[in-house]
């Protein structure tokens, strides 16, 4: 999956968390001009876990401030878990 693809998805979650609409979201907003509140990103966080399976822990989103941020934390951990998966292929091969 593409940065772009995951910056689609993450928008159509904020979009059905926050209530906004995915159109309006910029691709490089933060969480404050957003005006989400701390509910709303536990959420977010917790529903982008869940729709890229990354395994993650709630803490782990605390610290992301905003749409870039989350974009680059998912692309980081799709790119360990594809290494996980490959390490043992290549170990057996």
């Amino acid at each position: 999956m593409d940065r772009a693809e995951i910056r689609s998805r993450i928008k159509e979650v904020i979009s059905n968390v926050a209530g906004l609409d995915s159109q309006r979201i910029g691709d490089h907003d933060s969480w404050e001009e957003l005006n989400l509140d701390s509910l709303s990103l536990l959420e977010i966080g917790v529903d982008v876990d869940m729709a890229f399976k990354l395994g993650l822990p709630d803490e782990t989103y605390k610290g992301i401030r905003s749409l870039d941020a989350m974009v680059d934390l998912v692309e980081s951990r799709q790119a360990e878990q594809d290494v996980a998966v490959a390490s043992p292929q290549q170990a057996t091969a």
